[in-house]
């Protein structure tokens, strides 16, 4: 599959791994993304994207910007590979 921000200049590229693609002509069509390997549990994950959202990346634009479909948890996850359960058990609740 395609390695995203593999030819990025930006130090801050996202790496993720299209695992899958989500066809949906109602709601819009999405990539199924593997994140890199959490730091706390040792396991990857995966996360759900538009196909816009995707292009967005590419093209350099930062990940708040350009993934609006997701939480800031999940976003974190893109970036760090930590999932939002791992992040509570690691950093505690958000005050």
């Amino acid at each position: 599959m395609t390695n995203v921000g593999k030819n990025m200049k930006n130090k801050w590229r996202i790496d993720m791994k299209v695992i899958d693609k989500i066809y949906d002509f109602e709601n819009g069509d999405k990539y199924v993304v593997e994140t890199k390997e959490c730091i706390h549990c040792g396991e990857t994950g995966t996360v759900e994207i538009y196909t816009s959202e995707m292009f967005w990346l590419n093209q350099g634009m930062h990940i708040q910007e350009a993934v609006t479909s997701l939480d800031k948890d999940l976003r974190e996850q893109m970036i760090t590979g930590t999932h939002p359960k791992c992040w509570v058990e690691m950093f505690g609740e958000e005050e």
